[in-house]
Order: structure tokens, then sequence, then C-alpha cells
């Protein structure tokens, strides 16, 4: 959560977060899609590691 903050409010993705917003996209929207793209990018690669684990 705090890096969250941090990328949030201290770097260049506060301009790019707002362009998403004004394309009517909520910054938590965004994030939920980010973090559901990485469970199914994730999932399979967990799956495979684990039959060899």
């Amino acid at each position: 959560m705090v890096f969250l903050w941090y990328f949030i409010t201290e770097t260049q993705a506060k301009r790019k977060l707002v362009f998403y917003k004004n394309l009517g996209i909520s910054t938590l929207k965004l994030f939920a899609l980010f973090y559901l793209i990485d469970i199914i990018l994730s999932l399979p690669f967990i799956l495979i590691l684990k039959e060899f684990v």
C-alpha cells in the first residue's frame, strides 16, 4: 500500500492517472483491472511451477 501511495503521489504516473480519470476510468477500477490481469497471468505459472516442486 505504501508503494501504491508513493506511485500515485510522487511519480510521473500521476499525470497518466489524470488522463485515465478524464476518460472516465477511476483509479480504483484501473488498479483492480491491473490486479485481475496479474492474477490471470500469474495463476498458470504458479500451477505449472507447483507441478514440478
